[in-house]
């Protein structure tokens, strides 16, 4: 019989493949990409948020300049998801 311990970690790490897989199947409905695309791309839950707030960046209906001071500004947070979009491009 697994301790209680343990049955709070599967729980834990089965609730968390059901979110990450749910996300990437809200960022496939919103891209051209795939679920299996995100899945390989943004494998952690904080890559597909962090790939959320780069879409909201880059889908906000502001001018261009207005969206390159708003990468600027969140660049922490998005920076390492879009240098992973970007070596796919190439």
């Amino acid at each position: 019989m697994p301790s209680r311990k343990d049955r709070f970690r599967k729980i834990s790490a089965e609730a968390r493949e059901a979110t990450n897989a749910s996300l990437a199947g809200e960022i496939s409905s919103l891209t051209r990409l795939s679920e299996k695309d995100i899945q390989r791309l943004l494998p952690r839950k904080a890559d597909k948020e962090q790939f959320g707030a780069l879409m909201a960046i880059v889908a906000d209906n502001t001018s261009n300049n207005a969206k390159v001071v708003a990468l600027k500004e969140n660049m922490d947070e998005v920076g390492r998801v879009l240098v992973r979009i970007l070596k796919l491009l190439l």
